[in-house]
């Protein structure tokens, strides 16, 4: 049996990243991807609103987002996005196959700073790729909360007419702030990096890439090195929020296979651990009071 990775407690906040399949630039933000993203993630967040987007950035062979799970949906919220993003991504490509090379991650968020940290490094993806200079300089689909209030970012219609997803025209994407205390610092943090990287290429005279080159790429490329660095098992400034972390995830991931064992061998009323998806049945709930 594979590693159970599902255990979406209500009330985590979650770094999800998605990579396309070899790398490629499936994803590159051209004007029928952007609509796709956005209308697909609108799509996600009528049919599931517990999962509060807070920062969004697609890069052209991956995606990130920060999300906060509120109902412990995020597993059907993200499949139900990331699969019918690929196909669309697939209707645009022309093409047939795998758009995304494996399941999602999604990695817990457990104190404040590593939430600014994972939040600035979602906004500032392309920047530290050398492809823009400023976040909002990138083409493609890259969102946050720059106040302290809920934005609301219109739905434009579907590029040159073609098949939209029966989106009303005054639709908006919801796009929440961390907290009213974070917003200002992360807005901060998002201009003193892109400073810093600026100072960085003028001192190695490295040049950004530029939006007019990005959108000239052909979506089959992909990059000479593509990054393959291991995911990790969530993100925390507290080291010892870290460690409890992942003793906490051993007893789950014993009681699961316990339960699994179980199941298996034909016995009644096996009980699986809260917020887990147990082999072919729905979340298991944590029961009230």
């Amino acid at each position: 049996m594979g590693r159970p990775l599902r255990n979406h407690a209500p009330g985590t906040w979650y770094l999800v990243t998605s990579r396309c399949h070899q790398a490629r630039f499936l994803l590159r933000p051209d004007a029928e991807i952007n609509y796709a993203v956005v209308a697909w993630l609108f799509r996600a967040q009528q049919i599931w609103p517990g999962v509060l987007i807070c920062a969004v950035c697609v890069m052209s062979n991956h995606l990130h987002l920060v999300v906060r799970d509120t109902q412990g949906e995020l597993a059907r919220w993200a499949g139900y996005f990331l699969g019918n993003l690929a196909r669309a991504t697939n209707r645009i490509r022309k093409r047939q196959g795998s758009v995304f090379s494996r399941r999602y991650s999604a990695e817990p968020i457990l104190d404040q700073e590593a939430l600014l940290d994972r939040l600035v490094y979602v906004v500032t993806n392309p920047v530290h790729a050398s492809l823009c200079k400023r976040a909002t300089d990138w083409p493609g689909v890259i969102l946050w909360a720059r106040t302290d209030a809920v934005e609301r970012h219109s739905i434009p219609p579907p590029p040159r007419g073609r098949g939209g997803v029966g989106i009303q025209n005054a639709a908006h994407l919801v796009i929440h702030p961390v907290q009213s205390a974070e917003a200002l610092a992360v807005a901060t943090a998002v201009e003193q990096v892109e400073e810093s990287l600026r100072n960085e290429r003028r001192l190695t005279m490295k040049r950004v890439i530029g939006r007019a080159a990005i959108l000239r790429q052909n979506w089959k490329d992909r990059p000479s090195e593509p990054k393959r660095s291991p995911r990790p098992p969530c993100h925390a400034a507290d080291r010892a929020l870290v460690r409890a972390f992942r003793e906490a995830y051993s007893q789950f991931v014993v009681a699961f296979r316990e339960a699994s064992t179980r199941l298996r061998a034909g016995l009644p009323d096996v009980t699986f651990p809260p917020w887990s998806y147990p082999p072919g049945q729905p979340l298991v709930r944590a029961e009230a009071g």
